[in-house]
């Protein structure tokens, strides 16, 4: 396939009003990443928060068994937004408690500030301690790190996929990548004093320090990480 000359962002997100300004943060934050100027800049942040409103509000009606989903095109001298919400034909599922906001990036480095954009908006709306959000933060910042630059070799036709899952007790994340994989137990251990001078493994320790469960499926491709509010009993 040809290299993409246009960068692809979805975000998708729960029928809740309160989630609106996150897609507001999301695009103030790709804006920096053109030449439009200020005026237009607001223009677009007013039809997209408007946009957003009409398809949460009265598309799916606030209604937290839907989603509404942003798909934003970033080419060379435009920028193009879809929203989709699911409307009267969406098949109703059972009442749930949990939170899901789902980010899809290109696997370009210069995207994985989003990651920290997207988890501390969220992180504000729990009550995780600030040392709690910090370790959230830079773990989920070290899988997208590694999904992108690792995984999928920072190919511009792949992309990275982050799913976050707020529940009443605790923050599930799962980033899965378009790579090959690897297999856990052959990644160097960096306490070992023979790498200590090495870089390789220490992403993957720091996750699995700061994180409560992180475990490692399809191959490597996909890694699911859970922090609890509260320490779990052993």
């Amino acid at each position: 396939m040809g290299e993409r000359t246009e960068q692809v962002i979805t975000l998708s997100l729960p029928s809740s009003m309160q989630h609106v300004d996150l897609l507001k943060v999301i695009v103030s934050e790709i804006l920096k990443e053109t030449n439009f100027t200020e005026d237009i800049h607001e223009q677009i942040n007013l039809a997209v928060i408007e946009a957003g409103t009409n398809a949460t509000k009265h598309g799916n009606k606030e209604d937290p068994g839907k989603k509404t989903a942003f798909q934003l095109i970033l080419a060379e001298e435009k920028l193009t937004i879809v929203t989709e919400d699911e409307g009267e034909e969406f098949t109703p599922k059972e009442t749930e408690t949990e939170q899901v906001v789902t980010l899809s990036l290109p696997s370009s480095m210069q995207h994985v500030y989003l990651l920290d954009v997207v988890v501390s908006e969220i992180l504000k709306e729990t009550d995780f301690t600030e040392d709690m959000q910090e370790q959230i933060n830079l773990a989920v910042i070290e899988a997208g790190t590694n999904a992108i630059k690792h995984g999928n070799k920072e190919d511009p036709n792949k992309t990275a996929t982050i799913e976050l899952i707020l529940a009443e007790d605790k923050l599930a994340i799962a980033i899965r990548d378009e790579g090959e994989g690897f297999t856990r137990r052959e990644v160097a251990d960096p306490l070992d004093p023979e790498n200590l001078l090495k870089s390789s493994g220490r992403g993957l320790f720091l996750i699995e320090a700061y994180m409560d469960s992180v475990t490692y499926e399809a191959n490597g491709t996909i890694i699911k990480m859970i922090k609890y509010k509260k320490t779990p009993e052993p």
